[in-house]
């Protein structure tokens, strides 16, 4: 079995089920597929996810990124996998998220099974391809920030931040569709829909975003409060497109309407081209789907970034 190394910073019962479910899933996995490529892991469950997320990525690559894409990254710290060459395979689990706190041993499973896919995904060099891709669509981002007209706080330099974080948003969702694809292959469907069900199940009433709203916070300068509607959509209806792929019908539909959140109407326009893209994704090989979803992701934006701008002049 494949050796693990867990640091949890919780104790008592629930630190004993985060322990359980990180074994089962591994062994599970074990049972079910061939993973012999993985040898070692180090998996993180902690409630100071910046404290252990620096002490696994900032030692061993330098964080180059526009600074309002470096502060997005700290501010958000969602869970991750991390696979570096020469070094242990890393899992850093932000124990804060909604699935601790009713210590659902099932929902754990799944987000476990969800980053061990990632993992997975990497070490067979799907997930460098990717990369790849995003890449080749930066360059189109270019041709966006040269027919935009300039209106604050969409000024080109601000626009080109916003454009890096929508392109590397996008491919982190292709990521999770191929991720979440791999572990329902083996088995784990109901475990994947239970994390989503759980972490999803009050977002309707805390996250709304009116076009009202919006357009006071562009006006004070908050650009990021439009590029959170647009990604946050995005990033919620992401939730259901597997169980679409596996015809889980019943679990699509439930995952719809949680996601459903509330946005202007000009953003769920076009964040559904996005999504029905996404839809389309069957594997890490399907470089010309994989390159239309980041294209689409980007013009879409583009769109969304007009509509408000006409409204701000």
């Amino acid at each position: 079995m494949i050796k693990i190394e867990k640091y949890i910073d919780i104790k008592g019962n629930k630190g004993r089920v985060i322990s359980k479910a990180i074994t089962d899933i591994i062994k599970e996995f074990s049972d079910r597929a061939d993973i012999k490529k993985l040898k070692k892991i180090q998996i993180y469950v902690t409630k100071d996810p910046l404290k252990i997320t620096k002490k696994i990525i900032l030692p061993k690559t330098k964080l180059r990124r526009h600074g309002e894409i470096r502060e997005w990254i700290f501010q958000n710290l969602p869970s991750f996998s991390y696979l570096a060459k020469g070094k242990t395979p890393s899992i850093m689990i932000n124990a804060n998220e909604k699935i601790f706190e009713g210590n659902n041993y099932t929902a754990m499973k799944g987000l476990f099974a969800h980053e061990l896919m990632h993992i997975m995904n990497k070490i067979d060099g799907i997930e460098d391809e990717l990369e790849n891709e995003a890449e080749k669509a930066a360059s189109k981002i270019f041709y966006y920030i040269s027919r935009h007209k300039e209106v604050k706080p969409f000024t080109r330099e601000r626009l080109l931040a916003s454009f890096v974080r929508v392109t590397t948003t996008a491919l982190l969702l292709i990521k999770d569709v191929l991720a979440n694809s791999r572990a329902m292959s083996f088995g784990f469907d109901e475990e994947i829909y239970e994390y989503y069900k759980e972490s999803n199940s009050d977002v309707k009433e805390k996250m709304k975003f009116t076009e009202k709203s919006i357009i006071k916070a562009l006006k004070k300068d908050q650009k990021h409060v439009l590029d959170d509607a647009f990604l946050a959509y995005l990033g919620l209806n992401n939730t259901w497109i597997t169980f679409k792929m596996f015809h889980h019908d019943k679990w699509t539909r439930k995952l719809k309407n949680m996601s459903n959140i509330e946005v202007p109407k000009v953003i769920k326009n076009n964040a559904r081209y996005v999504l029905n893209e996404l839809c389309l994704i069957r594997s890490g090989e399907n470089k010309k789907q994989i390159a239309k979803v980041l294209r689409v992701t980007q013009e879409k934006y583009f769109n969304v970034v007009r509509y408000f701008c006409k409204r701000l002049r």
